[in-house]
Order: structure tokens, then sequence, then C-alpha cells
């Protein structure tokens, strides 16, 4: 990376992973299980027959679904999920959307967002970390930064220019598609913190509600906060798995979903660049029958 101000560096990075896909089959039904793995280091990637255990059972839970009704109940995400509410957050933190008034947490610094439990990083220094970079995309050094503290709103995302016309420092948050592309503005590993309480426990914790596996065209619109989207998952009755449940909606506002965070995971994976453990929303619209 070299500029006009006598910048020049440079630095090595490595990465790789795999992923597959399975199909499960019973009668006329058949249903789909993915999983991934990656990792900065070959020697680092899980073994095969774990991920592709992971997806075929992720296919068969599947099978046999039965419909539920309207109603608001519990919900639970796994982390293969919670990226859906992180990415959500990402849009409405950059500096640059804060400035053109197009994030509804642009009014929120210093405030409450989520519920006290929740602490969000951005961490450019992550050992391993599939997103970690000595210096962002315009040389700046990278950093690791509390975003989120105890459900306080505690920084945005800035590249040079954006944090120049808000008055601020970068935040070493400068994004490149290409040598030619003019900067964005993203995260680096951008997680939330662990909890103590394991997915098998918040399952058992969990009276009615569901445990979702699948969504479609599911985010949080960072204008305005408010979210919908298609799902699919496990229907959960008196603390244990009772069936598979497709063809339903989940909707709400991404106030109703942070403040409604009522447990933790302590399965975080910080392999992902954008990550979470399971999680728990004590009541959200779910659109059934």
């Amino acid at each position: 990376l070299a500029n006009s101000l006598g910048l020049m560096k440079s630095y090595k990075a490595t990465g790789c992973g795999y992923g597959l896909e399975v199909i499960a089959e019973k009668g006329e039904q058949k249903s789909s299980g993915f999983e991934s793995c990656s990792r900065r280091f070959f020697s680092d990637l899980k073994p095969a027959t774990e991920v592709a255990r992971k997806a075929a059972g992720d296919a068969l839970d599947m099978l046999d679904p039965k419909p539920v009704k309207t109603q608001k109940a519990a919900v639970i995400l796994t982390p293969d999920i919670a990226y859906a509410l992180l990415g959500g957050l990402i849009q409405a933190i950059n500096g640059e959307r804060v400035l053109q008034g197009a994030s509804f947490l642009g009014k929120k610094m210093g405030q409450r967002i989520a519920s006290e439990i929740i602490t969000i990083i951005d961490d450019g220094t992550l050992k391993k970390g599939m997103a970690s970079s000595p210096f962002d995309g315009e040389g700046v050094p990278t950093q690791k930064r509390t975003i989120v503290e105890n459900g306080v709103l505690k920084g945005f995302l800035y590249n040079t220019y954006a944090a120049s016309r808000a008055g601020v420092k970068s935040t070493g948050n400068a994004t490149r598609s290409g040598f030619d592309s003019l900067p964005g503005i993203g995260p680096h590993n951008f997680y939330i913190v662990a909890g103590k309480t394991t997915p098998d426990e918040i399952i058992a914790a969990t009276e009615i509600g569901l445990l979702v596996k699948e969504v479609t065209g599911y985010g949080i619109n960072p204008v305005n906060g408010n979210f919908s989207g298609g799902a699919a998952g496990l229907w959960i009755e008196k603390g244990k798995i009772a069936f598979p449940v497709k063809g339903i909606t989940i909707a709400g506002t991404a106030e109703e979903m942070l403040n409604g965070i009522d447990l933790l995971g302590n399965d975080l994976d910080l392999s992902r660049s954008l990550t979470a453990p399971t999680l728990r929303i004590k009541s959200l619209q779910i659109g059934g029958e």
C-alpha cells in the first residue's frame, strides 16, 4: 500500500477453507444442510468428518416439519444465524451512514441500545483472526475496540475521510475491494462476547420458542432498525426440541431484539470474522398459520 504522503507498507497473509452441502431424503421430502470451515492455517482446519457430521445433522433435523400458529415466543439464534443480527449493526455503526443521517444508531452514542449482557468488539489485531491485519486500507494501524459495552454504544467505525468530516480520528476501518477502489468502511473481527451458558442449557431454559436454523431475506434495516424475514428451525416445548418448522417469518425492531437478549451461550467461535455465540431473545413475533 502506497500513497502520496510517503506511506509504503505491505504484509503477508494466508487463508484456507472448505465447505460442503448435503441432502437428506425421506420419501418425497428433501432437506439440505451446509457447513464450512475457514482458518488462517491449514493445520487449524476442522476434520472433514466433523464438518460433514454437522451438515448432515442439520439436514436430518429439518425432515417432517409441522406448522405453528402465529404468536410471540422466545427465539434462539445459533452462531450460524446470529451473523444476520451483526450485519445490520455493522451498517448502523458505519461512520459515513451516521454522517448522512442514515443510521438508527446515529444519535445513540453513550446510550443503552442493547441488553446489559451484550458487549460487542471489533478487533483487527486478533491472533489468527480471518479479518486481522496490521493496518487498514489506508495504512492506518488496526486496533481492538469496544463498540458496545454492557449494552451501551461506545463507538462508530471510520475511515480517514469520514473521520475528518466527523471531527474524530480514523478508527482503522478503511476497506478496499482492490487497489483501484475508493476506501469504504467495514469491520475487522466483529463479535459479541460470549456468555457462560451452554447452548443445551439455553434450550432447556426455554418453555416455548424457536431455535432458528435458516433465514431468508433477513436483516436489520440500518436506517430505521426494522427487521423481518423468512425462517426455519426447531420448535421448542418445555425445554426440549419438539419438531422442525418451515415457512415461518420473524419480525420486529432492532431495539426489541437487542434489548430482549437475555441469555448468551459459551460457544463463540473466533475463527469467523463476523460471529456471535448462541443467544436467546425472550420474545419476538413469529408468523405461522
